[in-house]
C-alpha cells in the first residue's frame, strides 16, 4: 500500500515535469506514514504532500516528499479533524484541503503554508458538506465539485484565495456522481468517470473564462470510479480504479486531436405513409466527435435527446441522440425529404406517401375499367410489382397479371372488368414493393333505382303516383325496403328490375285518377306497415304475438269441440 501511495505522489510531482511519460519505473522510499487509502495529495515547488485517509481509523497526519533526497518528512498534522476522501490542490505556493468524511460529511477548508509548516482555516466550502469530490486549481483559483453528500452532487464552485470567498460556477454538465477523476492543464479543468449507482466513462472540459462545460471524447477504458488522473504537457492521463473489479489499465488523451467530423449516420426511409401525416424517423446517436459541432436541418425538424422539435440551428455533442420529424405530402405517391447536417456530415430522411387509386362508381356492367395513372417514387433500383383481381400496365405497355418489376419514375395503370350485376363492387389490388392500394369499381344501380324512371317527362312510379309525391313518408318507407333488403339479393334485384319495367304504365294510368290512387294506397298499406315494423324492430314481437294468438285460438277451438 505504501508503494502505491508513493506512485500517486510521484504522479503529482510529475505534473510540472515536461519529460515524456514513457520510460521506466524506479522504486522510491516508502511513504513515511501508515499504509492507508482515500488520502489526499498535491504538489508545491517540486515537492509532494500526502496526508489524511483511512487505515482502520481516520488519519490527519501529513507528510512531505523530497524527490531530490528521496525522503519523507512528517509535517504539521492537518488542522481539521481526521478524515478520508477529502480534496486537495495547490495555488501560488500554498496547499488547500477540504471536505471529506469521518462518520459525517465535512465542508471545512484549510490552507497549508509549507514555508511556515502551518495550517490556517479558511472560509468553509459553500456547497453541501460531502466526500469523494473532485478538486483542482486553474491559475490562481481553486475548484471543487461533484461528490456525495448523502445524494450525488453536480454543483461546481470556485475559490479565490486572495479574497477568501467561494463563488458558484456552472454545474457540471455530466450526471451527478462521486469518486470521479479530475485535474487541470493549459488553463482548463477536466472531470470524468465516477459513480452514481452506475459506472461512468464520459469526460468533460471546463473553461473558467467562459464558465462552460464541453463534452470531450469518452474515456477509452471501461466505465469506472476511483481512478487517478493527471496531466503532462498537452496530454492527460487516467488509469486504475474499479469497474466491478480492480483495474490497472492506463490511458492518454490528446486534446489536439479533436475531431469535429462525426461518423456517417443514416435514417430509415418510410413508405406507404398516409398523406398529411407527421412522421418521425428512427433515432440516431452522434459519434466520432470530441467537441460540440453545429447541427441544422432543411424541410423538417429535429429533436436532441428527446427534447422539443425545432428547425433552428443548434449544436450537438458526442453521444447525443437525434430524431427527425416531417409532414408527408398532401398528394399520393410523393416523396418528401428532410436533410439533417451534423458538422460536415449529412443524411436525408425520406417519406413517401402511398399511391392512391381513385375509385369509380356507377360504371357499366361487365365493362373493362381503367384506373387513374400512378407514378413510382422513392425506390432505389428495381422493385417487385404484382396485382390481384385485375391487370396492370407499366408505362403504357401491355396489360398483364404476371408479377414483374418497376423502377423509380415508372407509371402504372390498373384495369379490371366491372361486375355483371348492378350496385356491385369489384377490386383489384396493386402492390409495388411494400406499398399497396385497391382500385374499387362499383356498377350502376338497377334500372329505375333512385327514382330515375320518367313518364311524360316527370319522375314517376306506382308509389309516388299513389301518394302524389316522391317525398311522402310512405314512399320513403318503401324506398328503404328496396335499398336495405330487395337489392341486396338476386331475387330482390330481379323483382326490382321487373317492377321498374312495368310500373311506368301503371303509374301513368293512376296519376290523375283519385279512385285508382285510393285503391293502390289501400293495397300498399299492408306492405308499408310490414316494412315499418321491420325497420322499427317490432316485427319479431308481432310475429310471436300472432303465433301465440293462433295457438290460443286453436286451443280454445279444440276445447269447445271436445265439450260438444
Amino acid at each position: 500500500m505504501k508503494k502505491l501511495i508513493l506512485i500517486a505522489v510521484a504522479l503529482l510531482v510529475s505534473c510540472s515535469d515536461s519529460r515524456s511519460p514513457y520510460g521506466t519505473w524506479t522504486q522510491k522510499a516508502d511513504f513515511g506514514g501508515k499504509a492507508r487509502n482515500s488520502a489526499v495529495g498535491f504538489s508545491i515547488s517540486g515537492k509532494g504532500y500526502i496526508g489524511l485517509g483511512y487505515d482502520g481509523s481516520y488519519s490527519k497526519d501529513f507528510w512531505e516528499y523530497d524527490s531530490t533526497q528521496n525522503t519523507w518528512t512528517q509535517k504539521a498534522d492537518f488542522g481539521g479533524v481526521a478524515r478520508n476522501s477529502a480534496v486537495g490542490f495547490s495555488i501560488g505556493g500554498k496547499g488547500y484541503v477540504g471536505t471529506g468524511y469521518n462518520g459525517i460529511y465535512n465542508k471545512d477548508f484549510w490552507e497549508y503554508n509549507p514555508a511556515l509548516n502551518t495550517w490556517k482555516q479558511k472560509a468553509d466550502f459553500r456547497g453541501a458538506a460531502r466526500d469523494s469530490a473532485v478538486g483542482f486549481s486553474i491559475g490562481n483559483k481553486g475548484y471543487i465539485g461533484t461528490g456525495s453528500s448523502g445524494s450525488y452532487c453536480k454543483d461546481f464552485w470556485e475559490y479565490d484565495p486572495v479574497k477568501n470567498i467561494w463563488k458558484k460556477k456552472a454545474d457540471f454538465k455530466g450526471a451527478a456522481r462521486s469518486s470521479a477523476v479530475g485535474f487541470s492543464t493549459n488553463n482548463k479543468g477536466y472531470i470524468g468517470t465516477g459513480y452514481d449507482g452506475s459506472y461512468y466513462k464520459d469526460f468533460w472540459e471546463f473553461d473558467p473564462v467562459k464558465n462552460i462545460w464541453e463534452r470531450k471524447a469518452d474515456f477509452g477504458g471501461t466505465a469506472r470510479y476511483g481512478a487517478v488522473g493527471f496531466s503532462i504537457g498537452t496530454k492527460r492521463y487516467i488509469g486504475t480504479g474499479y469497474d466491478s473489479v480492480l483495474v490497472r489499465d492506463f490511458w492518454a488523451f490528446d486534446p489536439g486531436g479533436i475531431s469535429k467530423s462525426p461518423k456517417q449516420f443514416t435514417f430509415d426511409d418510410q413508405m406507404n405513409v398516409a398523406p398529411r401525416t407527421t412522421v418521425k424517423s428512427n433515432t440516431i446517436t452522434v459519434s466520432g466527435i470530441d467537441a460540440a459541432v453545429p447541427v441544422s436541418i432543411t424541410s423538417g425538424k429535429y429533436s436532441i435527446n428527446g427534447g422539443e422539435y425545432t428547425s433552428d440551428d443548434g449544436t450537438v455533442k458526442n453521444r447525443d441522440t437525434i430524431t427527425v420529424q416531417l409532414t408527408s405530402s398532401d398528394s399520393s405517391n410523393i416523396m418528401s425529404s428532410a436533410k439533417l447536417t451534423i458538422g460536415d456530415v449529412s443524411a436525408a430522411f425520406n417519406v413517401t406517401t402511398q399511391f392512391i387509386f381513385t375509385d369509380q362508381t356507377k360504371v357499366a356492367l361487365n365493362t373493362a375499367i381503367t384506373s387513374n395513372t400512378i407514378k413510382v417514387f422513392g425506390f432505389n433500383g428495381a422493385v417487385p410489382v404484382s396485382v390481384t383481381g385485375g391487370k396492370y400496365s407499366v408505362n403504357g405497355g401491355v396489360y398483364t397479371s404476371a408479377d414483374g418489376t418497376v423502377n423509380d419514375g415508372d407509371t402504372i395503370t390498373v384495369q379490371l372488368f366491372s361486375s355483371e350485376n348492378n350496385s356491385t363492387t369489384v377490386s383489384a389490388k396493386l402492390t409495388v414493393g411494400k406499398i399497396s392500394d385497391n382500385f374499387d369499381v362499383t356498377t350502376k344501380e338497377a334500372p329505375g333505382s333512385g327514382d330515375d324512371i320518367f313518364v311524360g317527362g316527370k319522375k314517376c312510379f306506382v308509389a309516388t303516383a299513389a301518394f302524389d309525391s316522391p317525398m311522402a313518408d310512405q314512399v320513403e318507407i318503401l324506398r328503404q325496403l328496396r335499398d336495405k333488403y330487395l337489392v341486396t339479393n338476386d331475387f330482390g334485384r330481379k323483382f326490382v328490375a321487373w317492377y321498374y319495367r312495368n310500373s311506368p304504365v301503371v303509374a301513368n294510368y293512376i296519376k290523375d285518377k283519385s279512385l285508382a290512387k285510393t285503391a293502390v294506397r289501400a293495397a300498399l298499406y299492408p306492405l308499408i306497415g310490414f316494412s315499418w315494423l321491420l325497420f322499427a324492430g317490432y316485427l319479431p314481437s308481432m310475429m310471436v304475438g300472432l303465433l301465440l294468438c293462433m295457438f290460443l285460438f286453436f286451443l280454445f277451438r279444440i276445447k269447445r269441440l271436445n265439450a260438444n
